[in-house]
């Protein structure tokens, strides 16, 4: 279910923000010559943020688990037990996003909905 989240997340940033969406990946297919990607990395970020319907959902509905997730990340950084430690936030994050991206599909990913919705609703 991961996967098709975000292919759905990737399809809608790739229509929102195509210039910078193309460039950064440019950008980072070339990073073993030594390409500066930060400053692409931060226009795309911009973008995502304002321009991207399913993100904003995202950001706004799920902002607490994805606090709880950036934290667990930094309290178990060192000791390196985040996989032990911080699974179940993420997937309570994931959870929550599938349903920002569910309840308004957009008409490119509409197939990709319904596979989400028969995967966890089987007939």
């Amino acid at each position: 279910m991961s996967s098709i989240l975000d292919e759905l997340v990737m399809e809608d940033v790739a229509l929102h923000c195509p210039v910078d969406f193309i460039e950064y990946h440019k950008c980072i297919s070339k990073k073993d010559e030594g390409e500066d990607c930060s400053i692409l990395q931060t226009k795309l970020a911009t973008c995502i943020k304002t321009k991207v319907p399913s993100m904003q959902k995202i950001l706004n509905n799920c902002s607490d688990k994805m606090t709880s997730y950036q934290d667990c990340i930094m309290k178990n950084r060192e000791s390196r037990t985040i996989n032990e430690n911080c699974l179940g936030i993420l997937d309570e994050l994931r959870e929550c996003a599938r349903k920002q991206v569910a309840h308004d599909p957009l008409p490119i990913n509409e197939m990709k909905l319904r596979k989400i919705d028969n995967e966890l609703n089987p007939k």
